[in-house]
């Protein structure tokens, strides 16, 4: 280089350059962050669907079998007669805050609930209570002598689980049988 174009250069081509590598980098890590956090919300989703899911086979589970009983079953204090239990037999002080399907752990259901048929992908088996709740008997039948017919309203909770135990779905259903 001749002394005349030495002197007119000052490094800026220089300077440019790092700056627009170093807003390239920040704008690479950044779609990779990005990425990398929908790759876990995806999988959280899947987790939970899984979940919903096993719940859900253990609701309609739980449905086929109140459907298929003929005479009602005598619900007990600890679920012994047709698994079928007392309301609020699981919660000896039912004026806490949180209902008792909130308040069970994971063993509480595994020792307690019913487990279901095996759900594929699912780390514990769908597990299943069914509570009596009320029986309406019918009033042709008041006074007469007669055995009381009805119906009878079953709650049904249902737990499932995704792929991991973090991933907990609780579900409802009441049903109702006429005997």
């Amino acid at each position: 280089m001749n002394k005349l174009m030495a002197t007119n250069q000052k490094g800026a081509a220089l300077i440019v350059s790092l700056i627009i590598l170093v807003l390239m980098t920040l704008l690479g890590l950044s779609s990779i962050s990005t990425s990398s956090l929908e790759e876990k919300m995806t999988a959280n989703l899947r987790d939970h669907e899984l979940a919903f899911q096993a719940a859900e086979i253990a609701l309609r589970d739980a449905e086929k079998r109140i459907s298929a009983f003929v005479t009602e079953p005598i619900a007990t204090q600890d679920g012994s007669n047709e698994n079928t239990w007392n309301t609020n037999a699981m919660d000896p002080t039912p004026t806490n805050a949180a209902p008792w399907w909130l308040e069970r752990d994971a063993a509480w259901w595994s020792a307690n609930g019913v487990a279901s048929v095996n759900v594929a992908n699912v780390a514990t088996p769908p597990r299943y209570i069914i509570e009596e709740l009320v029986f309406d008997n019918d009033d042709e039948n008041k006074g007469t002598g007669s055995p009381v017919d009805g119906i009878v309203h079953y709650r049904i909770t249902a737990r499932g689980t995704g792929g991991s135990d973090q991933a907990r779905v609780l579900l409802q259903s009441t049903v109702i049988k006429r005997y």
